[in-house]
């Protein structure tokens, strides 16, 4: 009845690696990491150039997104 619980995953089943993700998962996954261990960007008083970059170029990557996607 249990069939199946022991066998291990096929190959290539997991999660998709970072490298795989599309070009604006990417770009969001690079501002969320920097934000998660930056004090100055969750910081409302504070200013973080370099995460300031990194979300117009999340932005800029979304808008080239969408006019690839509308033709």
């Amino acid at each position: 009845m249990d069939e199946g619980r022991d066998t291990p995953a096929p190959a290539g089943s997991g999660p998709a690696i970072a490298g795989d993700l599309p070009p604006l998962q990417r770009a969001y996954r690079r501002y969320v990491t920097h934000f998660l261990k930056c004090w100055d960007c969750r910081d409302l008083d504070k200013r973080c150039d370099e995460g300031e970059q990194m979300w117009r170029d999340y932005e800029a990557t979304g808008r080239a997104t969408g006019r690839q996607m509308s033709g």
